[in-house]
């Protein structure tokens, strides 16, 4: 998990010189984070948040490392606790932050799910698919929403008949967006890149 995240973030190298304190109370976040301080992370980004509430970066990153540690313990009695939370801070910026949120709205059901996948499939699924679905009508150039639909598909053959050529090619597309995509937005989200060559593993066994 570690070195997924160093990968995931070492996009996030920011030249100090001339940082704005908004950048470099992130990019001090953004590092904590990686070297596995997650707490420390999240109390940076709830100061960041506090000082600039209609910014919904910090935020964003907040939920987004509660999703991911969740993800690499699912089982923890904690995670049915970290779902509600996000739930809550998610509704509150959908508006807002618009694909990237809806997103992080998918992977944080998909956190749901994966607590329990026998009992939880028939009840999750549809909420996860729908929230992917609207992140890539928002913006079909995202490619984390494309990447999302086709990851969690393709994850799901495992439980259900599923057309893994097509979303395999949707795979492959995402990574294709991933080295198209810019912003001018400082921290703007670009992780996922790692986790679609992951994933396209699948894809070659299959």
């Amino acid at each position: 998990m570690r070195k997924l995240l160093i990968l995931l973030f070492g996009v996030f190298s920011v030249v100090s010189f001339g940082q704005s304190k908004y950048e470099a109370g992130m990019q001090k976040a953004m590092q904590q984070w990686q070297s596995g301080q997650s707490k420390e992370a999240v109390a940076m980004l709830d100061r960041i948040a506090m000082s600039d509430k209609e910014n919904w970066i910090p935020v964003y990153y907040k939920v987004l490392i509660s999703i991911t540690g969740g993800f690499s313990n699912p089982q923890a009695d904690a995670v049915e606790d970290i779902v509600m939370a996000n739930r809550v801070l998610i509704d509150q910026w959908l508006e807002t932050g618009g694909s990237e949120w809806y997103v992080l709205k998918g992977m944080n059901e998909t956190l749901e799910l994966i607590t329990d996948p026998m009992n939880k499939g028939m009840v999750q699924t549809p909420i996860i698919n729908k929230a992917y679905d609207k992140a890539i009508e928002l913006d079909p150039t995202n490619p984390r929403a494309v990447y999302s639909v086709a990851s969690f598909q393709i994850n799901s053959a495992k439980f259900m008949k599923v057309d893994m050529d097509y979303y395999c090619k949707m795979l492959e597309k995402s990574i294709e967006l991933f080295d198209k995509q810019e912003s001018d937005v400082p921290f703007y989200p670009s992780w996922g890149k790692d986790w679609a060559l992951k994933t396209q593993e699948m894809c070659k066994v299959k």
